[in-house]
């Protein structure tokens, strides 16, 4: 006789006979009285004590499953059609097809991604008197129905946007206002506190004033399409890439900067003579990221704007008045006084030297064999090119040191015997002094490179933040 195996607890459902426990009995029951018909074993063979469980494994095995009732059965139908009309209702669900039996869910059909076919499986769990889902949905692999729901949410932008369209045009409408406002505000120039005769500070006015009338009017028209958020979206996102982008290219942003400091302080103007570190030259432009010079040879120099922003810069043009140095060595016997006189006279009258300063010589060292003079004058280079001026001052106090009877020794000695004199028992006559020209040379100012720069500026398409006379540092 085969024994009955009780249903496991997870088939039952509510409102279902508790039937567990009348089995186990009978189950006892027939083991006692197939026990008691067996002929005992002779005692040689009889095993030690036995307890048999009732409940082992091999006994559930052979159980035979509960039939449904009707209860169970009608419970079923319910779920399934609960189940079936919410999948029905969902777009994307409604081709899986949902079959109840026992309490366990059987679903079926196609969804187009792996997301849906987990919760239609939850959906399925969290019914009540579901006892197990058996999930056999798969994911399509129709082209068709994946982008089915693409197409359906471009259908739903599409009549979003056409239900909007005037609001579109309103928001259009401030946008356009703003940027036409901001352009007058910016030929305006803005209140008197704020002008000044800086060409830069002016043009960063303006594009202030402008840009923040134009953000006014971007941010109301989002106001108005209900989108006002994505101005917080878009100025976070900017600054960080803004940071990003610092540490990535911190040379260049490096420049601009010190572009715009320049452009604002304005240290140096166009044409004038400049020295930064070892480059010398009259600057042709100032850009966002280099200055231009070019050197008195004609060649153009690109300096990075950090490195002018981080050396020293020497302005020769910013004061027109320069002085002209140079020195000397005189005989140690010669009349130092004298010598003073005549070089102070030559430089007072040479063309392109000011009498105001006036011209001066001074003794600057006393060596082994010569004293050290330094003559100096000023010079405006508005009206004369300082190194012209230079050259003939050195000529000519030379000339003039010499033709008073000076000496301007030489470190070198150079022995002079002439033969045929001493064979004759006379003393050799001193040499005749050459004639020199006495006549100033052109002192002009020096325009050549000057011109080169001009023809520069009207062939280039760079951009110039010099414009203008450069105003007095800040």
């Amino acid at each position: 006789m085969t024994p009955v195996r009780p249903p496991p607890p997870h088939e039952r459902h509510r409102g279902q006979p508790d039937l567990r426990a009348a089995l186990i009995g009978c189950h006892l029951l027939l083991a006692v009285s197939l026990s008691a018909q067996t002929p005992p074993a002779p005692a040689s063979q009889q095993p030690g004590p036995v307890v048999e469980d009732s409940l082992s494994p091999d006994v559930i095995e052979a159980e035979p499953i509960e039939e449904v009732t009707d209860e169970r059965a009608a419970l079923d139908e319910a779920i399934r059609n609960q189940l079936q009309a919410v999948f029905d209702r969902v777009p994307r669900l409604a081709a899986v097809d949902v079959a109840v039996d026992a309490g366990v869910v059987r679903l079926e059909g196609t969804v187009v991604s792996a997301e849906l076919r987990s919760r239609a499986a939850e959906l399925a769990t969290g019914m009540d008197g579901v006892l197990f889902v058996d999930n056999r949905i798969r994911e399509s692999t129709s082209l068709e129905e994946q982008l089915a729901p693409t197409w359906a949410r471009l259908r739903e932008l599409g009549y979003g946007f056409v239900a909007k369209l005037p609001l579109l045009v309103v928001a259009g409408l401030i946008v356009g206002l703003a940027i036409v406002f901001g352009w007058l505000l910016s030929r305006w120039g803005g209140p008197a506190f704020l002008r000044t005769r800086n060409p830069f500070l002016q043009g960063l006015v303006r594009r202030f004033l402008q840009g923040a009338v134009l953000l006014v009017g971007v941010v109301v028209a989002l106001d108005l399409l209900d989108a006002a958020a994505l101005v917080g979206a878009v100025v976070g996102t900017a600054g960080l890439a803004g940071l990003a982008l610092g540490f990535a290219f911190k040379d260049i942003v490096e420049n601009y900067l010190a572009g715009t400091i320049l452009a604002f302080r304005q240290p140096f103007a166009k044409n004038d003579h400049i020295r930064v570190d070892t480059f010398e030259g009259k600057v042709v432009r100032l850009t966002p990221r280099e200055t231009i010079l070019m050197t008195l040879e004609g060649n153009h120099v690109r300096l990075p704007n950090a490195l002018i922003f981080r050396s020293p810069l020497t302005n020769f043009t910013r004061n027109p008045l320069r002085r002209v140095q140079f020195e000397a060595g005189l005989g140690a016997n010669d009349d130092l006084a004298k010598a003073r006189d005549v070089a102070v006279e030559t430089l007072g009258e040479m063309e392109g030297v000011l009498a105001t300063p006036p011209p001066e010589a001074l003794i600057r060292d006393l060596a082994d064999s010569t004293v050290t003079m330094r003559f100096s004058a000023w010079v405006d280079q508005r009206n004369s090119e300082f190194d012209r001026v230079r050259s003939e001052a050195i000529r000519l106090v030379k000339l003039r040191l010499e033709e008073a009877g000076l000496t301007l020794p030489s470190p070198e000695y150079l022995l002079h015997i002439d033969r045929r004199a001493t064979a004759a028992g006379r003393e050799p006559s001193p040499t005749e002094p050459a004639a020199h020209d006495l006549t100033q040379a052109d002192v002009s100012v020096d325009r050549s490179v000057d011109e080169q720069i001009e023809s520069d500026r009207r062939l280039s398409e760079e951009s110039d933040l010099l414009e203008g006379d450069a105003p007095a540092d800040s």
